[in-house]
């Protein structure tokens, strides 16, 4: 059974509810796309799921009843305002969450085994009360019931949605279809030319989602490392690389979406300021492998906040030419650099996953020995008069 985006906000509204922010989750079929166009509630595209709950709980400081949207895999990143705002000041507020590998479906990407399995535990944990949807009208009633028994209580309530439990409504625009032909480099090509500008032994951390497998059907090699999950931290990790092996070349492959995520990092990496660090950020205004939801980095300039918090050079690009000439400058100076690139969100047909070939496990050991190699592997031409 399916139950329309549709029906679901009508139900919502049914029952009072007046204000939505969240973070894409394909579960969610085009959820967000039509609470952004529904004029009775007011929707904020939030970049993490902790902010996402914050807009909820003003919102409902100011007498608006609020859902907050979120994949399981976020859970993490709300326990933090969930305890010590929401429950401390008994601040209900519903949670639609999208649970990705739950163990009673059929075997999911590894990065949500984890978090798939725990659920359940961690919600009773926290002593937050759980309906499971099971895709009908009266079923998702049910729930909205139970979490009106909550709100009675001053508790948050959260409804579990699976894959497939949700269809896409009527009358939408998809979005993703009008930003792609604003820019003329798709994902892939720009990974081409980055790809190409690189010496065998630099070292790549790709975010997660299409970006990632986007590298690895045009340029699989050992030294990148694919981030499995954790939106918004490949720039940390891919800087940690870069200050801890200052001889070795690092290049973090990001997307708009995970730097708004986490946009404080971009201050770190200013301050800490690893000279062998290149960051790209590959900006389709979007979140493209979850269904196309906008993220608000078209209102942003991101580049002006990485040279704000201290990146040694920063660049915007468009074309293709632009793009190498960007990345080859960047490469023979010092940095950190930051180079954000506008890219379309046209992606091949089916993008292959790094897990069809590689493991996390075996990822991370393919990386490790790529970094750990003797030094003169490192070297490359020496000029003659050095080598004598």
């Amino acid at each position: 059974m399916t139950l329309s985006t549709t029906t679901l906000l009508a139900l919502l509204k049914q029952q009072r509810y007046q204000f939505f922010s969240g973070v894409p989750c394909s579960n969610f079929a085009d959820l967000f796309q039509q609470v952004s166009l529904d004029k009775d509630i007011r929707s904020v595209p939030a970049a993490s799921e902790g902010s996402a709950l914050s807009f909820a709980v003003g919102a409902a400081l100011a007498g608006r009843r609020s859902v907050v949207a979120l994949q399981n895999s976020g859970l993490g990143n709300i326990i933090n305002p969930l305890t010590s705002l929401v429950q401390v000041n008994c601040i209900p507020t519903l949670l639609l969450i999208a649970v990705r590998g739950h163990t009673d479906e059929p075997k999911d990407e590894p990065q949500h085994r984890i978090m798939g399995a725990n659920t359940h535990a961690l919600l009773d944990q926290l002593a937050i009360p759980w309906g499971e949807f099971d895709g009908t009208p009266q079923g998702f009633t049910a729930c909205l019931l139970k979490a009106e028994e909550a709100f009675q209580r001053s508790v948050s309530f959260a409804i579990l949605v699976r894959k497939g439990q949700l269809s896409a409504g009527l009358g939408v625009v998809v979005k993703c279809e009008q930003p792609m032909s604003n820019y003329p480099l798709s994902v892939g090509c720009a990974l081409e030319i980055v790809s190409e500008a690189l010496r065998p032994t630099d070292l790549v951390v790709s975010t997660t989602g299409f970006i990632s497998r986007e590298l690895f059907r045009s340029s699989d090699r050992p030294g990148n490392f694919y981030m499995q999950g954790s939106l918004g931290h490949c720039s940390a990790v891919a800087a940690g690389v870069a200050l801890a092996h200052p001889s070795r070349r690092v290049i973090a492959l990001d997307g708009d979406g995970a730097v708004l995520m986490h946009m404080g990092v971009l201050s770190t990496i200013g301050y800490a300021s690893p000279r062998n660090f290149l960051h790209i950020v590959l900006d389709n205004e979007g979140y493209v492998s979850t269904g196309g939801q906008e993220s608000t980095s078209a209102t942003s300039s991101l580049e002006a906040v990485a040279k704000a918090c201290g990146y040694g050079a920063v660049s915007r690009c468009v074309t293709s030419a632009e793009l190498g000439e960007a990345v080859a400058r960047s490469l023979s100076t010092d940095g950190p650099h930051f180079l954000l690139c506008k890219v379309n969100q046209l992606h091949a047909r089916s993008l292959p996953r790094v897990t069809s070939r590689h493991t996390p496990e075996e990822n991370k050991e393919a990386f490790q020995i790529a970094l750990n190699q003797p030094r003169a592997f490192h070297l490359q031409a020496v000029p003659e008069a050095v080598a004598r």
